[in-house]
């Protein structure tokens, strides 16, 4: 899905044309230059939903949403990551399963 910027506003009905510029100045959002100009996608939307939730719910600005937008892109990738990992010892035979286990139990209770 692609949407304008006219397309984007309409969409998001939280969204300004104003609060829109102050979102592409502290870039929580970087639009796509295409053949018809600039476009936005669905991720885009999604993120603009949480931006304007965030400013209305907590008073926040720009420069601040768009840190707590990126602490928050920076923990699904982590989350992505972990299941990846999971899925890696998933594969693995029961012993070396175990092992790993214990070897991360062990880490844990050592770093408290």
């Amino acid at each position: 899905m692609t949407l304008t910027e006219e397309e984007l506003i309409a969409t998001i009905t939280r969204l300004t044309s104003d609060r829109l510029t102050e979102y592409l100045a502290a870039e929580i959002v970087i639009p796509e230059q295409s053949a018809q100009g600039v476009v936005y996608h669905s991720i885009d939307v999604a993120r603009l939903e949480l931006a304007c939730e965030l400013h209305e719910q907590y008073d926040m600005e720009a420069d601040a949403l768009s840190m707590m937008i990126s602490l928050i892109d920076q923990m699904h990738g982590l989350r992505a990551e972990l299941r990846e990992v999971l899925n890696a010892v998933e594969a693995q035979p029961e012993p070396i399963r175990q092992q790993v286990i214990e070897v991360i139990g062990t880490a844990r209770f050592q770093r408290g």
